[in-house]
């Protein structure tokens, strides 16, 4: 046994040294981001997965964990919504042309990006309001049963989509537009459209740059938007093609002199821990975002890099961020995040399944 314990330390020293040669006979210090990361399974505190997952969708794009506390599927190639309990079993469904964004206000009526189709035939990009709320108490969360209006369309650009939308505080909401022009300086397709609780549109946020570029308020191909609980602050992911901020966390402010929203993080303090937020290029494509409602953490999904990023409060990531940046798992193009009740829903797209997930310090012993 000593003999064993001799070898482990000789091995040790051996490393230590090798370290402090390569440190010694650098001009520049080692980059540790170039270095192999350690597994998931090696760390104190990680999400574990919880099996089994929940299949049977088709290129699902969208997902919501809703304040009635039931599961919203947007079934995109499938061209449907679908509800379901938190144990996974599908409650109803109902027909919309290929959904991609979700979102429930206070009413409980559902929210959602999709298409309609034009009477020349053309696809064009929509926003629905399906009528949960005032539905037959005999028909209660029966999607199918449901009132669905068309709220919002731009024939006139059907190159547009509604990837994204978030209910503020009051009702309102924003619904992030994306589309492939975003050359006009007047009214270009990547925009985030602001609407009154009775889908009243407002006006495009103001504070937001579209376009190429290296600003923190850039935005050029936006995927997916979270508002946080009882605010009207939101965090917007987007493709990272043209810009250099995959995550923009916006915070709204309203005094005398100004009422809008603006970036939270300042580029200048990127020496800060809290810029972990906004490193330069941390995203291949942010696709999905979600909040913990009580912690207010943020979670991001990137469907290039089948990753989870987590942040607290603060803008700090989290050790606990995981996927393929750290091991390989289960995730395949991640599309959708919801958070509820400790527990992690990521949709993946490439499967057709919600993963679910929980930190292990949380799993039942």
């Amino acid at each position: 046994m000593r003999n064993h314990r001799n070898d482990i330390r000789r091995v040790m020293y051996g490393v230590l040294a090798g370290i402090f040669l390569l440190w010694g006979g650098c001009d520049s210090p080692m980059d540790l981001s170039t270095l192999p990361q350690p597994a998931a399974s090696l760390l104190d505190t990680a999400y574990v997965a919880i099996m089994p997952p929940f299949g049977g969708f088709s290129g699902p794009e969208g997902m919501l964990l809703g304040k009635d506390q039931l599961l919203y599927v947007a079934d995109t190639r499938a061209d449907r919504i679908v509800m379901l309990n938190r144990a996974g079993s599908v409650l109803s469904a109902r027909e919309v042309l290929r959904p991609v964004a979700l979102a429930q206000d206070g009413r409980l009526d559902l929210l959602v990006g999709g298409l309609v189709v034009a009477a020349n035939g053309d696809s064009i990009g929509a926003l629905f309001r399906i009528h949960l709320a005032s539905a037959n108490p005999d028909s209660a969360h029966r999607l199918e049963l449901a009132r669905m209006d068309t709220i919002w369309r731009e024939p006139a650009h059907p190159g547009r989509r509604f990837p994204g939308i978030a209910v503020l505080s009051d009702n309102g909401f924003l619904a992030v537009r994306d589309g492939p022009d975003n050359a006009s300086l007047i009214d270009p397709d990547a925009r985030v459209l602001q609407f009154d609780k009775d889908d009243r549109f407002i006006t495009p946020l103001p504070g937001l740059v579209t376009g190429t570029g290296t600003g923190i308020a850039n935005i050029n191909h936006p995927t997916s938007i979270a508002a946080f609980p009882g605010s009207n602050d939101f965090v917007l992911v987007q493709s990272s093609e043209g810009v250099a901020y995959g995550a923009l966390w916006m915070v709204y402010s309203s005094t005398n002199d100004f009422q809008g929203w603006l970036p939270r993080f300042d580029p200048a303090n990127f020496n800060d821990r809290s810029a972990d937020f906004i490193r330069p290029n941390r995203y291949v494509f942010a696709k999905a975002v979600a909040v913990d409602p009580s912690r207010r953490d943020v979670f991001v999904a990137d469907a290039d890099l089948d990753s989870i990023f987590k942040f607290n409060s603060r803008g700090v990531m989290r050790g606990e961020s995981f996927g393929r940046v750290r091991s390989e798992g289960l995730m395949r193009r991640p599309s959708g995040l919801a958070f509820f009740d400790k527990v992690l829903y990521v949709l993946d797209q490439e499967q057709g399944m919600i993963l679910r997930y929980r930190l292990s310090t949380d799993v039942p012993r």
